[in-house]
């Protein structure tokens, strides 16, 4: 039987150190792929690009998709400015796993988001977020 071949929300990381310091590199953490694979599935990296051809390209290849973690959503996707107590975000990211969301959708394979991934697939649906738990009057935080 063929294993489906999954595709993960890969970022990019810029080396800051050693023979290859300022490199761009295309990265998801182990993880994601041991998991896939041990799974039964086929892990491949669906690197980020703001090439949305490319990417669309990418996904009409795959059966399935893992939203990976990473960044905080950027508050103006769900309707709020930022607050101080927010992480690092990274609004082109956002855009590109929204499209590897909305091509998934559009094709009807199966989505598993993973942390931010989970948020991208709540927002993208009109969900919102807290910024921060320490702003979750409910939160135990």
């Amino acid at each position: 039987m063929k294993r489906p071949l999954i595709g993960v929300s890969g970022s990019h990381m810029v080396d800051d150190h050693g023979p290859f310091a300022g490199y761009h590199r295309s990265y998801v953490n182990d993880d994601y792929i041991r998991s896939v694979n041990e799974a039964g599935g086929v892990a491949i990296l669906v690197p980020f690009t703001e090439d949305e051809e490319a990417a669309r390209e990418i996904m009409s290849r795959v059966d399935g998709l893992v939203l990976s973690g990473g960044h905080d959503v950027y508050p103006l996707l769900y309707g709020e400015e930022p607050c101080r107590q927010i992480g690092p975000v990274w609004p082109a990211r956002d855009r590109f796993d929204q499209l590897l969301l909305a091509e998934a959708e559009k094709r009807g394979i199966p989505v598993m988001g993973i942390c931010r991934g989970c948020q991208i697939i709540n927002v993208a649906h009109g969900g919102t977020l807290y910024q921060d738990l320490s702003l979750d009057k409910n939160s135990f935080v």
